[in-house]
């Protein structure tokens, strides 16, 4: 549905700059900027609606604009790694001993227990989820495999707050990813191919095992919470996605 401007919104377009010389005239091109407003939750929408500017984006390339104007060398290509060990979080409330009895009885199914060939193979687009305890963890069940052809069961806190993916040192061990071995090793998620890291030894979390952000972003996952019923989903691959848009 298409829907008029309102002046405010209407004077926020960015306009072509027009200058006369000699007695013609000439289009100028601006750079657009990111849109911005009053203080507003409407402002904040429109800012980062997908038909605006990229504010992240902008500043990043501002930032490297001003670092080559400086002399400094910048290259683009050079995004960074994450380090494993730098990463950890103090999870006190979920250890091996839980997901052994706990979750496992909540979810129904034994803790690492081996999966049938085609639960290995299967590709899921919504995956089923506990949310569990006082600190509402969301808590993934999921079949891992790997090349050497294991596969089992496998539960994973959903954690936003982690950069990586994670297996605890108990199910590492259980796909040979042995102690100090912190590179990515390659397995299927519930059907998904990622690249995974062994909990560090010396972290607050070596018993449990994580779903982290760079999984989130790879497979393009969102999450729906029912916390009423304490039950939740991920949607994986982006089929799913529900967009609203804001009504300005």
């Amino acid at each position: 549905m298409f829907r008029l401007l309102s002046r405010q919104a209407f004077k926020a377009v960015p306009r072509p700059v027009f200058r006369l010389s000699t007695g013609t005239s000439r289009r100028i091109h601006s750079v657009q900027l990111p849109y911005s407003g009053p203080p507003s939750y409407d402002t904040i929408a429109r800012r980062f609606s997908s038909s605006q500017i990229d504010p992240q984006a902008f500043f990043a390339r501002k930032r490297q604009q001003e670092a080559k104007e400086r002399g400094e060398y910048v290259d683009i290509h050079d995004i960074g790694g994450v380090d494993p060990k730098d990463f950890d979080i103090l999870i006190t409330d979920i250890d091996h001993g839980k997901l052994q009895h706990e979750i496992a009885e909540a979810v129904g199914i034994a803790y690492h227990l081996e999966a049938t060939k085609e639960d290995a193979n299967r590709i899921i687009e919504a995956g089923d989820c506990i949310i569990y305890g006082r600190n509402l963890r969301t808590i993934f069940p999921a079949v891992v495999a790997c090349e050497m052809g294991k596969a089992h069961w496998v539960f994973f806190i959903v954690d936003t707050g982690s950069p990586l993916t994670y297996l605890s040192a108990q199910t590492s061990a259980l796909f040979g990813i042995k102690d100090g071995d912190y590179g990515l090793t390659p397995v299927k998620i519930a059907g998904h191919l990622h690249g995974v890291c062994r909990s560090p030894d010396n972290s607050h979390f070596t018993e449990v095992n994580i779903i982290g952000m760079d999984f989130c972003n790879m497979h393009d996952v969102s999450q729906w919470n029912d916390f009423k019923n304490r039950r939740a989903k991920l949607y994986i691959g982006g089929k799913w996605k529900v967009v609203e848009e804001s009504k300005l």
